[in-house]
């Protein structure tokens, strides 16, 4: 018994010892695209086809709404940055909830992506095999996630007009689900399953209340808005007899026309297309084959990250989902000398100043930068820290001042990548924040990263209070027309959609008071 004990204990060290050095020894690697910056935490062919199917979805979008494939070049700074490593638990706990299998950030300069590089097995120890099967077609998966949330990010950016929730949604669902096949084809149209409990159970959502804009969409319906939008969406795209009547509806949306008014006019009888909603949830959804023309498939650049960059690295993807001051502290200390240790890696620096810029240690945060500067003197990303360094003690000290000696670090980010948000909008903050004469050439700065910010909310908002403070409240208004009408009178969408009745009755004043007001909450949640 002893002896049978002792060896089953040499056995669990031994697995034990084996494991941790598979994780000591766990490979990150970089895989770069037209559209994407993949860090994973996986073998290199791994990290290589996860990054060769994104891009294959970035390029299917764009063939299907007749744009350029791959497109124009947007810089290192507008490519969606996906964080890949551990599995669904470690999504969960960075995201603070244990559902959550993957997320997108939307931030203007720095979108980010946490997805797992494995998923958990939740049925590894079920012999039904039946039971399996079904939890594997049926269980949203994080790429699935993260195509769904692409979605979002593509349509704002590309598409700046107003969109109901239920189609921004169905939208998301009706391409999240594309599937990609061999030759560089794919399919449009296949049923998202992970929906398939709300779509086929739950009973649908009336359109006379889906339409009506002035009513909010209870918890129930405002679930239902994914699956039935889906079902709405696929049905006016796929059904050859109302072809032509989605886009007539959303045109007339953004000119302004009432949304159950203009969906009466459009669709007709309401009821009658409930009906035809109601057969065509029997099936089957018919889905439509798509083979480009001249497929190229997607270039992939990858490259094994430096000891120094995977030294940080956990702590660096901490940094990037957000942290507040506890977390800021505890991130600083698990970089905390490692900028030291690898002085010669400017990554690191890069890294490490982050961490403790955040922890408000400023002058380690200086020190860290100096040396990424004179690793590279021109380095962007250097810029743009030392920046956001001085802002950062600008407003943690209380001086204006400080505005000012940051706006020569974000001038010089914004002529080394003109495309780069977050220096372009660094540059027209100085200003701002120090409450100073803003002149022409941050304005211009402010308003000419529109193409690579639109979907950030955050942007749109600051670019919209600028435009009303010029008056411009034909411009604010489409600015903010898609945050106004996308949430079907949520709390969050209630104030925004209130700055545009007021610019639609023509008082810019009150707009301003409005939005001023939208800020104040803002600072007031960062704050808690």
């Amino acid at each position: 018994m002893v002896a049978l004990f002792n060896k089953a204990l040499r056995a669990g060290a031994l697995l034990v010892m084996l494991v941790s050095a598979s994780i000591a020894h766990a490979e990150w690697w970089e895989a770069e695209t037209s559209h994407f910056i993949i860090i994973s935490e996986s073998s290199k062919e791994d990290t290589e086809g996860f990054a060769t199917r994104l891009e294959r979805f970035d390029n299917a979008l764009r063939y299907m709404q007749g744009l350029p494939v791959p497109g124009p070049e947007v810089g290192d700074a507008n490519k969606v940055r996906v964080y890949r490593f551990g599995n669904t638990d470690d999504i969960g706990r960075l995201a603070g909830s244990a559902g959550v299998a993957g997320f997108y950030i939307p931030r203007a300069g720095s979108a980010v992506s946490f997805v797992p590089a494995e998923e958990s097995d939740d049925d590894r120890f079920n012999r039904d095999l039946t039971q399996r099967a079904i939890r594997e077609r049926t269980t949203l998966s994080p790429e699935r996630i993260l195509f769904h949330e692409y979605v979002h990010h593509f349509m704002l950016q590309k598409f700046s007009t107003a969109y109901p929730h239920w189609y921004v949604e169905g939208f998301a669902e009706l391409y999240g689900t594309l599937e990609l096949l061999d030759g560089g084809a794919f399919r449009v149209g296949n049923v998202p399953q992970h929906r398939g409990s709300a779509l086929f159970e739950l009973p649908g959502i009336r359109l006379s209340r889906l339409f009506d804009h002035s009513k909010s969409l209870d918890g129930l319906d405002m679930y239902q808005s994914y699956s039935f939008g889906w079902m709405l969406a696929h049905y006016l795209n796929f059904n050859k007899d109302r072809q032509g009547q989605l886009a007539a509806y959303l045109k007339a949306l953004n000119a302004g026309e009432d949304s159950l008014v203009a969906a009466k006019r459009i669709f007709g009888d309401l009821d009658k297309l409930q009906a035809e909603l109601r057969k065509y949830k029997d099936g089957p959804f018919p889905t439509l084959d798509v083979q480009p023309a001249n497929y190229v498939a997607p270039k992939v650049v990858i490259r094994r990250l430096t000891p120094g960059e995977e030294a940080v690295m956990k702590a660096h993807i901490k940094s990037q989902r957000g942290v507040n001051k506890r977390e800021a502290r505890s991130v600083a200390n698990e970089v905390a000398g490692k900028d030291v240790q690898y002085s010669d890696n400017l990554a690191v620096q890069l890294m490490t100043a982050e961490a403790y810029n955040d922890a408000l240690e400023y002058a380690k945060a200086e020190a860290a930068l100096k040396r990424a500067l004179a690793l590279d003197p021109q380095s962007e990303k250097a810029n743009i820290l030392m920046g956001g360094l001085f802002m950062s003690r600008a407003k943690e000290e209380k001086d204006k001042t400080l505005y000012a000696k940051a706006r020569p670090w974000f001038s010089e980010a914004y002529r080394l990548d003109p495309k780069d948000p977050r220096a372009a909008i660094g540059y027209y903050m100085t200003y701002y924040e120090a409450k100073e004469p803003i002149p022409e050439p941050a304005l211009i700065a402010l308003e000419s990263v529109f193409d690579y910010s639109s979907y950030d909310n955050g942007y749109r908002l600051i670019l919209a209070r600028q435009l009303l403070d010029e008056n411009k409240g034909k411009l604010a208004r489409s600015v903010l027309a898609p945050l106004a009408f996308s949430s079907h009178k949520q709390k969050e969408a209630n104030k925004v959609a209130e700055v545009v009745k007021q610019i639609d009755a023509g008082q810019i004043q009150e707009a301003r008071v409005t939005m001023a007001a939208i800020f104040a909450e803002q600072e007031k949640e960062e704050g808690k």
